[in-house]
C-alpha cells in the first residue's frame, strides 16, 4: 500500500500511528524483528517517515533477519523520491554485503538538497567542522536542530553516526563518505553523537583525525540526567526495574571503584550515574583539546533561553546571527514521554553528595 491509495488522510495517519506504536511495543518487549516489520509497514504508507527510518537504523537485529527484510526495504526506498535519511538507512543495511554500493549511497545522501555551487566535483566527501559530543538526554537533539536552521550549517540526516565509538573500524573513508565534499569552506558540517563525551578513546581519535574541529558539550543536572536516561532506556529497550533500585545498585558499584578506575571508565550499565560523571569525562577532552575549541553549556539554559544559547554557539562557530529565520520558534526535540519515577530523597542526597558530587559542582559553576 502506498501513500496516495488510502481513502483519506485521517485513515493514513491512524495507520501510521498504529504501526509506530506496534514497533515501540515490540522494541520494548525485546522483539526487534517484529519492530522492524512494523516500521516497514509504516514506510509502505510513507517512505519518508523519519521515525521509522531512524528506528530501523538503530534497531539491533541480527544479520539473517536483516537479509530477509532487505529486499522489502530496498524496494520501498528505491521506489520513493530520493530521501537522504532513506538512502543512509539502505547504505547501513548494505554495509557488509556490498560496501561499495553502501559508500555510493552515503555520498549520494550527503549531496541531496545542496546547491551545485556548494559541491566539489570529487566524491571523497569530507569531515565535519563541528561536533556535539553529549551528554545523552541533555538537549543535543534540540541544539543540533536549532543549529541546522542556520543557512551555513549542514546537519547529517542521522545526527548520530557513532564513528568514533562504535564504528571506528570502518575507517576514515567510511566517515568521509557521510559528508558532502564542498567547493568552499562556507558551509559547516555538523554531527552530534552524545555518547562521544563518555567514550575514553574518542578524544585522541578525533584530535588525530580532525584537529581543527570545534566541539560543543551540553550538560544537565547530573541526577536529573541519570533519571531521564533510565526513562529513555525503559522506552528504548524495555529496561526493567525500579529507578531507585537501579540507581542504588549502580551507586554501590561505582563507590566500590577507585577514582582512577572511574576516571578511565566508558559505558557502565545501566549508565545512569556513570553517564553523568562529567568531571572525569571532560578532563579527558581537556587533556588533548585546547579550550578555544571546546564550548561547554547547560541543558537548563538551553531549555529556558534557547535563542540566547544558540547565539553563544553561533559566536563560537564564527557564524552571523542574521542568517537565522526571523520569528523562529524553538520547540524541544526528542522529549521523553515516560513518566518520571520518584526516588527516595535519601538516595538522591547520597548520589549528589557521593559519586555525582564533582559533576554537580562542575555543572553548578557553568
Amino acid at each position: 500500500m502506498i501513500w496516495g491509495s488510502l481513502p483519506n488522510l485521517a485513515t493514513m495517519l491512524l495507520a501510521k500511528t498504529k504501526g509506530l506504536q506496534q514497533a515501540a511495543a515490540a522494541r520494548m518487549e525485546g522483539r526487534p524483528e517484529a519492530a522492524a516489520a512494523a516500521y516497514l509497514q509504516v514506510l509502505a504508507l510513507d517512505p519518508a517517515d523519519a521515525s521509522s527510518l531512524r528506528g530501523l537504523y538503530y534497531l539491533q537485529i541480527d544479520a539473517s533477519a536483516r537479509q530477509e527484510l532487505l529486499p522489502q526495504l530496498r524496494q520501498l526506498i528505491e521506489a520513493a523520491p530520493p530521501h537522504s535519511l532513506g538512502l543512509s538507512l539502505l547504505a547501513h543495511w548494505l554495509r557488509d554485503d556490498d560496501p561499495e554500493a553502501a559508500m555510493a549511497l552515503n555520498r549520494r545522501a550527503a549531496r541531496l538538497g545542496l546547491p551545485a555551487w556548494r559541491l566539489a566535483a570529487g566524491t571523497d566527501g569530507g569531515l565535519p567542522e563541528v561536533l556535539i559530543l553529549g551528554a545523552p538526554k541533555s538537549g543535543t537533539t534540540s541544539l543540533a536542530a536549532y543549529l541546522a536552521g542556520h543557512p551555513r550549517v549542514w546537519l547529517h540526516p542521522l545526527k548520530e553516526l557513532h564513528f568514533f565509538d562504535n564504528h571506528w573500524q570502518r575507517g576514515e573513508a567510511w566517515y568521509r563518505a557521510q559528508f558532502p565534499a564542498l567547493r568552499s569552506p562556507g558551509l559547516l558540517r555538523l554531527e552530534a553523537t552524545p555518547d562521544y563525551l563518555q567514550n575514553p578513546e574518542t578524544p585522541q581519535r578525533m584530535r588525530a583525525l580532525m584537529p581543527e574541529a570545534r566541539l560543543i558539550v551540553l550538560l544537565r543536572e547530573p541526577l536529573d540526567r541519570a533519571l531521564s536516561w533510565l526513562r529513555h532506556m525503559h522506552s528504548l529497550i524495555g529496561l526493567s526495574g525500579d529507578a531507585g533500585a537501579l540507581l542504588a545498585d549502580e551507586a554501590d558499584r561505582l563507590e566500590a571503584m577507585g577514582r582512577a578506575e572511574r576516571a578511565a571508565m566508558g559505558w557502565f550499565r545501566p549508565n545512569a550515574l556513570s553517564g553523568s560523571l562529567y568531571a572525569e569525562q571532560l578532563r579527558r577532552w581537556q587533556a588533548v583539546w585546547p579550550a578555544s575549541q571546546l564550548l561547554v553549556l547547560r541543558f537548563e539554559d538551553l531549555a529556558l533561553h534557547p535563542e540566547r544559547v544558540l547565539h553563544r554557539c553561533l559566536a563560537f562557530l564564527d557564524l552571523e546571527r542574521e542568517g537565522l529565520p526571523a520569528g523562529r520558534s524553538y520547540p524541544a526535540h526528542n522529549v521523553g514521554v515516560a513518566p518520571s519515577q520518584p526516588i527516595d530523597p535519601a538516595l538522591a542526597r547520597r548520589c549528589r553528595e557521593g559519586v555525582l558530587a564533582e559533576a554537580l559542582e562542575l555543572w553548578t559553576a557553568l
